[in-house]
Formats: structure tokens, C-alpha cells, sequence
């Protein structure tokens, strides 16, 4: 995976949020996909996500990301980050 597509706004919250540019990489490469109807795509781990990091990870990577599984990160349709964060709430789908 090359470099991050990501707006200036992504990459402040980013840094003013403490995200982990490795665990935003698993989070981009294994996270769950949904539409958030705004033409966005919002982007988070569920239970196959974790699995999936576990089984291409190994266990020891994985332990690093583990602790950053509250992520969640927004998309455009063009594949540039509009923002990331941690997630308090529940993600609905719908």
C-alpha cells in the first residue's frame, strides 16, 4: 500500500487525535466499509476486521493495533481520508 491519500483537515485530526499512521494503514487495508449517505464511506473495525489483522498480523503486530480498534475514518468516492478519529458511539447501518 503506497501513501495515504489524505486532505489537510484528515491530517490534522490525525495528529490532534493521536492516530497511529500504522494502525490507520490496518484500518484502511482491513476495516469494515459503510455508506454514510452524504456520498462518504465510513470505514471501522468489526469482528472480522480484528480477526482478519490477527491472521495477517501475528501476534505480536497485532497487540500494537489492538489498542486503536476505536478508530473510524471517513472516505470520499475519490479514496481521499476526509477525517479519522475514535469512535464513542455506535456505528449504524443501515
Amino acid at each position: 500500500m503506497g501513501p495515504i491519500a489524505m486532505t489537510q483537515h484528515a491530517s490534522i485530526r490525525q495528529q490532534q487525535r493521536g492516530v497511529p499512521l500504522f494502525a490507520l494503514t490496518q484500518l484502511l487495508e482491513f476495516g469494515r466499509v459503510s455508506h454514510d449517505h452524504r456520498g462518504g464511506e465510513v470505514l471501522y473495525f468489526d469482528k472480522r476486521a480484528k480477526q482478519a489483522c490477527l491472521n495477517w498480523l501475528g501476534q505480536d503486530l497485532y497487540r500494537r493495533v489492538v489498542r486503536h480498534f476505536n478508530l473510524y475514518a471517513v472516505r470520499a468516492t475519490d479514496g481521499v481520508l476526509l477525517t479519522v478519529g475514535h469512535r464513542y458511539k455506535k456505528i449504524w447501518r443501515a
